[in-house]
């Protein structure tokens, strides 16, 4: 052994940051003042802000860069995938989320993407058309987004929405979308610096931060990354100085918000609330990011073995052999990909449950649920069906403190 003697050892991995996750990756329409470096309607990747900075870096386009900086940056870690593409100053929400803009942003991700925001900067002068408590643009580009995001789904390539809540006069007058079915995304009510575009891709650079099961709102992730000296609005009133009907009203018609940090200095968003009813299994955005990749895991398992030669039974029933490997490949890939997003089972595992034909005697409301009138002779259906399940974790969003004294042991 050696002599007595101090040694400092150098560690590492304890400020807790975070690589860029490839569950951020990211598209935002814009409609900018001035065209970028690319040009207008051309839609380009980039991970640094300093390549926003080279691509907006003409005068009059400052409200982007901040944008940017104090929005996406602001959360997400540098290299983080964001394709963007603007258009004129004078585009609407609406236009730039329409299929033949949109789809050239989301094509060159490749699918890959897993957000999506719209934000607008529009010219001096322009005069919003208010109609239940934003410009009428807001509740229009929801519908397109909504029609957008379906469209992608269907090519198993999924993704949420953020809308610019531009023109927010007050809550009571607000949309309630506490009855509608727009539950890939939602509005943004808020400003930062007076910039509603900040506030927006400020919950999209969160989002992009935090894992696909956590609640954008989740206190334990800390306040946002917000310059102390910059003002935090809800419309025309200091966040912190919003009542708290507000606040649940708000919240109650599904919009997502600025709320002060109750432990700390600084906000926290209100909720990661869709535009959807409570009873819709996808009423937030963590349930819809699983979602979106469970179904692009599924997709990729599966691809692979469409049109296999597979063996049968007496009956024309796929072999139970067969049907156990293809339940195993899933699972397997679920929990390979997805343990840390899901509830696990005892044994550490993500809990998961693929049902691979399964039987008609005990399963008739699977089947009728989802307008199946199954045939397990594959020979004549050349048919399988695969049920797949899992179980997200939960969000402590109530919690009841009961504080008394005792003068005996409890």
């Amino acid at each position: 052994m050696s002599r007595p003697k101090v040694d400092v050892i150098i560690t590492n991995d304890n400020l807790g940051l975070r690589a860029p996750s490839e569950d951020g990756y990211s598209v935002v329409l814009v409609a900018a003042p001035v065209a970028p470096t690319v040009g207008y309607g051309v839609a380009k990747l980039v991970t640094t802000l300093a390549e926003i900075k080279t691509e907006f870096a003409a005068v009059g386009n400052e409200p982007v860069i901040e944008a940017f900086e104090k929005g996406f940056f602001a959360e997400a870690p540098e290299g983080t995938n964001v394709v963007f593409l603007a258009m004129a100053p004078a585009t609407n929400l609406e236009t730039l989320l329409a299929a033949s803009n949109a789809e050239k942003a989301l094509n060159l991700a490749a699918g890959d993407a897993c957000l999506l925001a719209a934000i607008k900067f529009p010219s001096v002068g322009y005069t919003p058309t208010v109609t239940d408590g934003f410009d009428q643009d807001v509740h229009n580009a929801v519908v397109d987004a909504q029609t957008l995001a379906a469209a992608w789904n269907a090519k198993n390539k999924g993704f949420r929405y953020f809308i610019q809540g531009y023109g927010y006069t007050n809550a009571a007058a607000a949309k309630d979308y506490k009855e509608e079915a727009y539950r890939n995304g939602g509005i943004v009510v808020g400003s930062v610096a007076d910039k509603t575009a900040t506030a927006t891709l400020l919950a999209l650079g969160r989002e992009a931060r935090i894992q696909i099961q956590e609640n954008m709102g989740k206190v334990k992730s800390g306040s946002l990354n917000i310059d102390p000296a910059d003002s935090v609005k809800i419309g025309a009133t200091e966040a912190d100085q919003v009542s708290d009907t507000d606040l649940n009203l708000l919240h109650t018609k599904r919009y997502i918000t600025f709320e002060k940090n109750q432990i700390a200095s600084g906000y926290v968003w209100s909720d990661d609330n869709t535009l959807t009813a409570v009873t819709d299994d996808y009423n937030n955005f963590r349930h819809g990011r699983i979602i979106d990749k469970a179904q692009r895991i599924a997709f990729r398992e599966y691809y692979e073995e469409l049109k296999d030669d597979v063996e049968v039974d007496e009956n024309g029933r796929l072999s139970i052999v067969s049907e156990k490997a293809l339940e195993t490949k899933i699972e397997s890939a679920i929990d390979d990909d997805m343990r840390a997003n899901l509830s696990k089972r005892k044994d550490g595992s993500a809990d998961v449950t693929c049902l691979i034909n399964p039987p008609l005697e005990t399963h008739a409301a699977l089947y009728a649920k989802n307008n199946i009138t199954p045939n397990f002779n594959i020979i004549q259906s050349e048919t399988i069906y695969l049920f797949l399940f899992l179980k997200p974790k939960g969000s402590l969003k109530y919690i009841n403190v009961y504080v008394g004294l005792t003068a005996t042991s409890i």
